[in-house]
């Protein structure tokens, strides 16, 4: 087997949606000039993804466009890295409870780094308050035309993208501070092997990806009546919207988009109000089968 055929064997069959279709592919180019270096070490990868992920912070800080681009570029170029250890990690065959533990330690420090910044570099950019609309089109919008170029516009796209609410700016940090949580939890659900128990796991069946509930159960309590749609068109949409899987790809995917339209705020709460609803729906959709199969 050749360098370059070992090298793809690397990659990981099942992943995230964005590791699988862009960071992963392209983490695997990157490791080819260097994956015979001798001294090369999995965790040294890992800490560069994390020194990345600090540069990116240090951007964020300064809480302007241009930087607020460039650290969104940082977030990827550290995914990528991020995605390049593991990668070398089974080319190599340097495994180690260690490189494990790092990975996740580190994985979890830039979530902290990325949302604290980013919450830090919003607040110095607006001390007292900022105008928030229905969308954050305006606020991509008022980089690049003036005021009176913005009222001159169809009145339409005035309601569309219109500031309605004037919001005291220290309510980033809490907006932050449970985007964060719910990350946290939402790794600990998922990424920790949390040992979930599944209701009725002898009913699932090989040729759905869905575990029916027994009928005397949906008959009986209605409860699980009105669950069960909710459970299965949140499984539909998760199939059918991949960015929203909220994997560890998607979300630094999410913090770019965020970042190149200069929508710190609408981040935060995306994040917030997603994880929230994770949280919340996971353990249920666990528990009732309304997941893909391993």
């Amino acid at each position: 087997m050749n360098q370059k055929t070992k090298l793809r064997s690397c990659i990981k069959d099942k992943d995230g949606w964005w590791a699988s279709k862009f960071s992963g592919p392209l983490a695997n180019r990157f490791l080819e000039p260097i994956c015979e270096i001798p001294w090369l070490t999995p965790n040294q990868l890992t800490l560069t993804s994390l020194f990345i992920g600090f540069i990116a912070c240090a951007y964020f800080f300064k809480g302007d466009l241009v930087s607020l681009v460039i650290g969104g570029i940082l977030v990827q170029l550290s995914f990528i890295v991020d995605c390049m250890d593991g990668q070398f990690a089974r080319y190599s065959k340097k495994f180690s409870a260690m490189g494990a533990w790092l990975d996740r330690i580190s994985d979890r420090i830039k979530d902290f780094a990325y949302f604290f910044s980013l919450a830090f570099g919003f607040f110095k950019m607006h001390p007292d308050h900022f105008e928030y609309g229905i969308t954050p089109l305006v606020n991509f919008i008022s980089n690049f035309i003036s005021p009176e170029q913005y009222f001159s516009i169809d009145p339409l796209i005035h309601v569309i993208t219109m500031q309605s609410l004037e919001i005291a700016s220290w309510i980033v940090f809490p907006v932050a501070m449970i985007a964060m949580f719910t990350v946290f939890l939402i790794d600990y659900y998922v990424n920790q092997d949390m040992k979930f128990p599944i209701r009725n796991p002898e009913e699932q069946s090989d040729k759905d990806s869905v575990v029916s509930l027994p009928g005397a159960q949906q008959r009986g309590n209605p409860f699980l009546g009105f669950l069960k749609p909710i459970l299965k068109f949140g499984l539909q949409v998760y199939k059918a919207i991949p960015i929203l899987r909220f994997n560890i790809g998607e979300q630094a995917l999410l913090i770019t988009i965020f970042c190149l339209l200069n929508s710190v705020f609408s981040l935060l709460c995306f994040f917030a109000v997603l994880g929230s609803f994770y949280v919340i729906y996971w353990p249920f959709a666990k528990y009732f089968g309304f997941t893909e199969l391993k």
